[in-house]
């Protein structure tokens, strides 16, 4: 494990096990449940994915087009809805009060920031794998088994630690981190609710 990667882990361990503390909470098997927690992932991952674009992600991986997965999340909650693909209502603001994400710096976001939003985004790859397995058959799976090329997560984890070799860019990016799984958390806790 290089030593981006296992700070990140380490430091973010807390914030990564109240999310799936709350996403287990979700009952896959229901389709209630099922659009409730893809809702709660949308919330999240829509506004991220349009932020890393703006705060050019290509400058940390190259193939961040490639990686996004907002088209098959959407295309999910379509099929479950029984309509056109397009985001789902997302009432709230996952990102503190604001409900800006934490990329959104005017200027755009420096690659610390990038990395360690990237590092949750990503890593939440491995998760949806172990979650398409609960689904019940018939339900849409674009998203959760979105997986990832062979080696796609050990070339990231190694362009990490490139540029989170500085202790400044590290903390900057266990932030950014921290505040993507906050998001996820407050998301989750609030769609739960509504099933």
């Amino acid at each position: 494990m290089n030593p981006a990667h296992k700070a990140l882990r380490e430091r973010t361990r807390g914030a990564h096990e109240r999310v799936d503390a709350v996403f287990a909470g979700y009952d896959l098997s229901d389709r209630a449940h099922y659009a409730a927690m893809l809702a709660a992932h949308a919330e999240v991952l829509l506004p991220l994915e349009a932020a890393l674009d703006r705060a050019g992600a290509e400058s940390v991986t190259a193939d961040w087009p490639e990686r996004r997965r907002g088209a098959a999340l959407q295309a999910d909650l379509a099929e479950l809805a029984g309509g056109p693909a397009g985001a789902p209502p997302a009432p709230g603001a996952p990102f503190g009060t604001g409900g800006t994400p934490p990329l959104d710096t005017g200027a755009g976001a420096d690659q610390a920031t990038i990395a360690g939003t990237l590092y949750v985004l990503e890593g939440s790859r491995l998760g949806g794998r172990f979650l398409a397995r609960q689904l019940a058959t018939g339900f849409p799976r674009r998203y959760l088994d979105a997986d990832q090329a062979r080696g796609n997560w050990p070339k990231l984890l190694s362009k990490l630690d490139a540029v989170l070799y500085e202790p400044h860019a590290l903390s900057t990016a266990v932030d950014a981190a921290l505040d993507v799984f906050e998001a996820f958390e407050t998301a989750g806790r609030k769609w739960l609710a509504k099933v």
